[in-house]
């Protein structure tokens, strides 16, 4: 007998739930729990109404109307506070089953179904973008609808995962026609772009690669709010191996002026026209004769090998049988090797006993910054020194995610897979600004340049409180990651104080020579002062779209997490500010690379996200002014002498209750520290006047925080340790 979850077809079930929800909610509030309540209506919206709404694409009209007619009743009893704690789809599905909107609904089951797709065509309206155009004119519709802080505006076409539904599913022979639309969120697709598609048929393999089959895409046509398609497939021209690829998936690309996106295609309908199509498996018609479309559990569209069945009782046969259970034991066997073979620990293992064991390769450099993540900071600066003096060597850069941005004279590799280990077991030079693997131990043949990534205002190390109350035995596995520095970057003695005895780092590990990164914004001022305060912005200003006429402030802030969640809520409203200031500023906002955050399209031109600039150097270079926090960015900017402003709405939480400082802000900050968004509107209204009345305290702050950086801290580091690979 199926569960009551899995028995999700039958309208009673849901009727059942709904009254339960409904006693349970009087009997926490007849007992006075109402948070309690409150959690669990956001519980309801996030959990207990998805498990149903999934279905509602393949219920029937009866069904619908019942189902909603029954939810309608409950959600009214919800607190509308509770949708602000969904997440937007979640809330946006309630809302429309509510109002019995199913053209918009069953797109947003779509996109609850498949996370990030982008299922509905949206609309901007003032500057905000929501999920449909319907409702606007309720308040609290105009609330659920804003889906801006999704983002959906901010992503290029490549980016985007777009709902194609499938309108036509037509067979004759063993073609299959077919035809679907491709939603067009904010009119991305323009009208007048240059199209083309491919159907691509691909067997759910996972680990396996296996031949694809592609299809031309016969027609397409801007409609507006989507792009129309029809396709044809020969489906005998699909050769499955058979067995090993018994279920076939399809996707649709899409070029537009020469970017390309990737869709799937959604079943909106669950009567297609089921019958078989003939196919000729490479194994032979004994594992299967035919493909029938199936509908994937995300409602894809898919084909599933069928078996002939004169020979099916012959296949069954010889699957249960010695060969069948041999092949089936051999298969789980070499599944349970491979997921061995590329485990964590056997990585180790090989880094370890095998690649450890090898020749160290002279001349070879690994560089890394802030995990792979970047190709930016001190290691990039080293090895573009490198490079400028013509140094004879092979450089290793390390990636994660996708190697967009980096180095095309350098070998590529990506972090912890085994090309990554077995360089950094050759390697002669290890170059990085955080951490190489935790694990992985140095060889005594290997240098490691620790080039660090900032000066300390918050606690580090040994010094905060959660390593100190760690067992003796993680704080000596700490300890022998920190011990394998063989030189430690130091850029002022605050840097010693601090940094140096945190980590608990040797006199002769310490390297006095400042950062290669700041040495482009030592040199930066000297022009500056050179040409009598005048300076060029540089190619960066025209490619952000930056008139001549404003002044560039940039927001920098340190990381912050909020439960478990990366994206950074602006402490100030970027529409008041671009509304204030939107003549005179131009703000970049550039996050911890670990947060994202999103600006709604209101602001374009006036407040922009430079998040995705891999190096912080060049942005720091063309700001008039900065505005922080507590991150260390403001000793690197200091070096500018420009204004900087400091908002720190949280300040004695992040002070008092967080890890603590090694200096009061307060008293030493190079500029006006604010807590509210009044008083720093109230500070940058007077921005020259700022400029001038904090340079002395700036002068000081550079002289106590920056001595080191001088501008010649690449050349430096090149100059002490790979000066011999210099040609001649």
């Amino acid at each position: 007998v199926r569960s009551i979850s899995n028995r999700r077809d039958e309208i009673a079930n849901f009727a059942h739930r709904m009254e339960i929800h409904r006693r349970v909610d009087s009997l926490l509030a007849d007992s006075g729990l109402l948070e309690l309540k409150f959690r669990k209506d956001v519980k309801f919206l996030k959990h207990d109404l998805v498990l149903h709404l999934r279905d509602l694409p393949f219920r029937d009209a009866s069904y619908r109307q019942e189902f909603a007619a029954i939810a309608r009743e409950y959600l009214e009893s919800i607190d509308r506070a509770a949708f602000d704690e969904a997440e937007p789809v979640h809330a946006v599905c309630a809302y429309l089953l509510q109002k019995s909107d199913w053209d918009n609904l069953l797109p947003a089951v779509d996109t609850l179904t498949n996370r990030d797709k982008i299922s509905s065509p949206l609309v901007e309206r003032d500057g905000r973008v929501y999920w449909c155009a319907e409702h606007l004119d309720d308040d609290f519709g105009r609330h659920v609808l804003d889906v801006t802080e999704l983002g959906y505006h901010t992503r290029p076409i490549e980016r985007m995962f777009l709902r194609n539904a499938l309108t036509a599913y037509e067979r004759t022979g063993g073609t299959v026609r077919l035809a679907g639309r491709i939603t067009n969120p904010l009119g991305i697709v323009p009208p007048g772009a240059r199209l083309s598609g491919e159907l691509e048929f691909y067997a759910r393999r996972k680990g396996v690669r296996l031949r694809t089959f592609r299809f031309p895409v016969a027609a397409l046509r801007h409609e507006g709010a989507a792009v129309a398609w029809e396709a044809a497939a020969d489906l005998g021209a699909v050769r499955p191996l058979g067995i090993v690829d018994a279920v076939w998936d399809v996707r649709l690309h899409l070029d537009v002026d020469g970017a390309r996106t990737s869709t799937r295609l959604t079943v909106t309908r669950p009567d297609l026209d089921g019958g078989p199509l003939p196919v000729r498996p490479r194994l032979s018609r004994l594992v299967a004769d035919s493909v029938e479309p199936v509908v994937s559990a995300r409602g894809h569209l898919a084909f599933r090998l069928v078996p002939d069945k004169k020979a099916s009782e012959l296949v069954l046969r010889g699957a249960r049988g010695p060969a069948g259970r041999l092949a089936k034991s051999g298969y789980r066997k070499a599944r349970s090797v491979r997921k061995r073979l590329t485990s964590g620990d056997t990585k180790l293992r090989v880094y370890h006993e095998v690649f450890s064991r090898l020749p160290l390769r002279k001349g070879l450099v690994v560089f890394e910054s802030h995990l792979g993540r970047q190709y930016s900071d001190s290691p990039r600066a080293t090895y573009e020194e490198m490079r400028r003096q013509g140094l004879r060597f092979e450089a290793v850069w390390s990636y994660t995610g996708r190697p967009d941005g980096f180095p095309a004279d350098a070998t590529l590799v990506r972090r912890w897979s085994l090309p990554y280990l077995r360089a950094l077991a050759q390697a002669e030079f290890w170059v990085d600004n955080q951490s190489y693997p935790l694990k992985l131990a140095k060889r005594p043949g290997t240098t490691y340049i620790q080039t660090w990534h900032g000066s300390a205002l918050k606690r580090m190390g040994f010094d905060e409180t959660e390593w100190k109350l760690r067992s003796r035995a993680e704080q000596e596995a700490q300890q022998r990651t920190l011990d394998r520095f063989d030189r430690f970057l130091i850029r002022s003695e605050h840097d010693v104080r601090t940094l140096a005895r945190a980590f608990r780092l040797q006199e002769k590990t310490l390297l006095r020579v400042g950062y290669p990164r700041n040495d482009a914004l030592v040199r930066a001022r000297q022009r500056e002062e050179t040409a009598g305060g005048v300076r060029e912005r540089g190619p960066l200003a025209a490619e952000l779209g930056i008139p001549d006429d404003r002044t560039v402030l940039l927001y920098a802030p340190t990381f912050r997490q909020r439960g478990g969640r990366k994206r950074f809520e602006l402490p100030f409203d970027a529409e008041r500010f671009a509304d204030a200031f939107g003549d005179r500023y131009v703000l970049l906002v550039r996050s911890h690379y670990l947060n994202h955050v999103v600006l709604p399209p209101s602001v374009r031109g006036r407040v922009l996200d430079v998040t995705a600039h891999h190096d912080m150097t060049p942005l720091l270079a063309l700001a008039d002014g900065l505005i922080t926090d507590y991150s260390s960015v403001m000793f690197d900017y200091a070096l500018l002498d420009r204004p900087m402003f400091f908002l720190v709405h949280d300040y004695e939480e992040y002070v008092h209750e967080g890890r603590g400082t090694y200096f009061d802000l307060l008293e030493r900050a190079p500029g006006p520290v604010v807590r509210t968004e009044d008083e720093l509107y109230a500070a940058l209204g007077s921005f020259d006047e700022q400029g001038v009345k904090y340079a002395a305290a700036r002068e000081r702050f550079v002289a106590d925080f920056g001595e080191y950086d001088r501008g010649t801290a690449a050349r430096s580091v090149v100059d002490q340790f790979f000066s011999h690979w210099r040609p001649g």
